[in-house]
């Protein structure tokens, strides 16, 4: 009986640690917000799993057999092992009860490996050329004299594009489609503001068309990551993305630059303005924010960004 009694406070345990979680508004903190449903329908399950141990208890206290399963658990007759395989279970519940809840940050970043250049599951499309497009719309995309000459003069840049059209910026593929036509939203946005529920996507999108977005003005807001190679006036500002729940989280983020970077620790949150730019990292060529402005802020309710499942619908 009393294997059945520890079994129902184990199940009861967990199921009042699910809506602790959601009591207080913790749940975010471990998993995307479209696996909550699921989680809060598993507490009833926990539920009523307690209340069948509850019942074979009380069946073996009147003397009488509690329904067999036939799958063959009888408990071990050593104390030891008992408490051994109980003590599986109670641990990490107890850990979840007194531990307060913690956001991931910085170290964890520099574990994973933070992505400064947007989504690594789609190529960048510089020599992917839409069929929409004739050789000379395409001509000079891919030139970098004639991307920094139009980043130094927007009038000709402008000039230029409305010749050849905004769709000779966007070229895509059966991938990129529709970057390509988020991307030309945002271009027509004088300041680009990096949402909490596009993040993913929109770092993607500057990182894809590159080219076509240099020079304009950039807006984002996310905790501090630095590198040792990063140096005195590189920052990097980062957000985790959470697919299904904390275990799958990644960092994602953009290069800054900025005279007083040092002045701003680990995990500080900042909102940082500025142009957008190119620079080499670690051998690779990332989009770099040429910071106008940067402030600190207030960190967000929830501190992870999650895939957007309607982008492009």
């Amino acid at each position: 009986m009393i294997h059945h009694l520890i079994r129902a406070a184990i199940l009861t345990g967990f199921a009042m640690f699910i809506v602790y979680l959601d009591r207080t508004g913790e749940m975010m903190l471990y998993i995307a917000p479209r696996m909550e449903l699921y989680v809060k329908l598993s507490a009833l399950g926990l539920y009523a799993a307690a209340i069948y141990q509850i019942y074979a208890a009380l069946q073996k206290r009147m003397g009488k057999q509690a329904p067999d399963c036939d799958c063959e658990h009888e408990p071990s007759p050593s104390i030891i092992k008992n408490v051994l395989i109980y003590g599986l279970f109670v641990f990490p519940l107890l850990l979840g009860f007194l531990i307060p809840t913690g956001t991931l940050g910085s170290a964890l970043a520099s574990k994973k490996g933070m992505s400064l250049s947007g989504s690594a599951s789609i190529e960048r499309t510089d020599n992917t050329a839409s069929p929409e497009l004739d050789p000379s719309e395409s001509q000079g995309l891919n030139a970098d004299a004639d991307t920094k000459a139009a980043a130094q003069s927007p009038s000709k840049e402008e000039n230029a594009k409305a010749e050849s059209g905004i769709d000779a910026l966007f070229p895509y593929d059966e991938y990129t489609e529709t970057h390509a036509a988020y991307g030309k939203k945002l271009y027509e946005q004088a300041l680009i503001s990096v949402p909490e529920k596009q993040f993913i996507e929109t770092l993607t999108t500057l990182d894809l068309y590159r080219e076509a977005f240099i020079g304009k003005e950039v807006e984002i807001t996310g905790f501090v990551y630095r590198e040792e190679d990063m140096g005195k006036e590189r920052l990097a500002i980062s957000r985790f993305a959470m697919n299904c729940c904390s275990a799958d989280a990644l960092p994602y983020g953009l290069m800054i630059i900025w005279p007083k970077a040092l002045d701003y620790v680990e995990d500080e949150w900042v909102t940082v303005k500025g142009t957008l730019t190119t620079s080499t990292y670690m051998d690779n060529e990332i989009i770099t924010l040429d910071a106008i402005k940067m402030e600190r802020v207030k960190a967000p309710e929830s501190p992870y960004v999650y895939p957007d499942l309607d982008f492009g619908l």
